[in-house]
């Protein structure tokens, strides 16, 4: 549902302290406790070129197909928490 999509957004927004990138690996830092909580909200975005996540405490990495596609999907995830 659409409320469903929103919590998502605001724990995402709320969640992300930072983004890093290495090669096709986009790391994703939050705040300590979260990292599972914006995981599951990355999780549910259904981006084709997210091929998993594995999240720990205050950090999640995710393995993006090529190199090129982490470089659009962290400006895609970046734009999300400025909103």
């Amino acid at each position: 549902s659409l409320n469903f999509a929103g919590r998502l957004r605001t724990i995402f927004k709320e969640g992300v302290t930072s983004f890093d990138r290495a090669q096709n690996i986009v790391v994703i830092k939050t705040v300590s406790g979260m990292a599972g909580a914006v995981a599951a909200a990355v999780d549910a975005m259904r981006m084709q070129e997210i091929v998993g996540s594995l999240a720990g405490d205050d950090t999640i990495l995710c393995v993006i197909r090529t190199s090129d596609d982490a470089v659009h999907i962290m400006k895609k995830l970046r734009k999300i928490v400025e909103q």
